[in-house]
């Protein structure tokens, strides 16, 4: 009894950590918004990448040139959009 406990621990323990492990983050420009398709493509420094969304008013808003931070998870080869937040604009500098 007392070994199927920590064997039900060890598994649920184990769960939360691939859950994890699959959520990813990238921040980038918009360059791309598709609302009726509920897609979108977010340029990073480094990678271009599309982005579907669960939902399409996770999109409400969005223009291409935004700043934002995308959180999503891969789905059957694709990306998809769980939480996308606006970076806050950089104050102008200048005379």
């Amino acid at each position: 009894m007392k070994g199927s406990r920590i064997v039900i621990l060890i598994a649920v323990v184990l769960l939360a950590f691939v859950g994890a492990a699959f959520a990813s983050e990238m921040t980038g420009t918009v360059t791309a918004v598709n609302a009726e398709k509920a897609t979108f493509t977010l340029k990073s420094q480094t990678i271009d990448a599309g982005f579907d969304c669960e939902t399409g008013s996770l999109m409400k808003g969005m223009k291409v040139g935004d700043q934002v931070t995308v959180e999503y998870k891969e789905e059957g080869g694709k990306k998809k959009a769980t939480k996308i937040t606006p970076m806050k604009a950089k104050p102008q500098v200048g005379c």
